[in-house]
């Protein structure tokens, strides 16, 4: 029993020398600082990473048209939809991959229970019990030159009134019929809901 236990201790010992010299063999692995998110084009909206080492990116010579069809839900006023949210993402990401702002043609329909976003911070508040985070945002994409679209018809079917709109946000006849001018004029088209 002695001299079995002792043969199995020094396999035992003869293993972990092993994997102790193979280990030192092994070249040392670079370990990569995480990347900080940056917001290259959209300040305070829309973080992305600079990543490095990419095979498919925008190409900065183009003119990008994108249309975006925003229908996202409210039900956390408080806090800004990740769809929306998203949108400076798109813009950020296209940034960060060289193309130039004037090449970055950005159109947004707001509709749906989405429309309840574009409004004043009264109006907002009035319908929510909240502040708006969706105010500066907004504004944001408006400096940027988004392209800021709200149905009419969802306007009126949610209780808004045009004069509760945000400042930069033009009024539709509807969704539907912006959508397809936008598509018609060449942008490729998303919705985020």
């Amino acid at each position: 029993m002695k001299l079995k236990t002792t043969f199995i201790l020094v396999i035992l010992l003869f293993t972990q020398l092993t994997f102790a010299q193979d280990a030192k063999k092994e070249p040392e692995k670079k370990k990569r600082a995480p990347k900080p998110w940056v917001n290259p084009l959209i300040k305070n909206y829309g973080r992305i990473l600079d990543l490095e080492d990419i095979e498919v990116k925008p190409d900065p010579d183009r003119e990008y048209k994108i249309l975006i069809e925003l229908v996202h839900d409210m039900d956390k006023p408080k806090r800004l939809n990740f769809s929306a949210n998203n949108v400076a993402r798109l813009i950020n990401l296209h940034a960060i991959g060289g193309v130039k702002p004037e090449n970055l043609k950005v159109a947004v329909v707001v509709h749906a229970q989405a429309t309840n976003s574009v409004v004043s911070q009264e109006a907002y508040q009035k319908k929510y019990e909240e502040e708006s985070p969706y105010v500066d945002f907004y504004k944001e994409l408006a400096d940027a030159g988004v392209d800021l679209v709200v149905c009419g018809q969802s306007l009126n079917l949610f209780g808004q009134k045009p004069e509760d709109v945000l400042p930069g946000v033009k009024i539709a006849t509807s969704a539907l019929t912006a959508v397809t001018t936008y598509q018609l004029k060449g942008y490729a088209y998303f919705k985020w809901d």
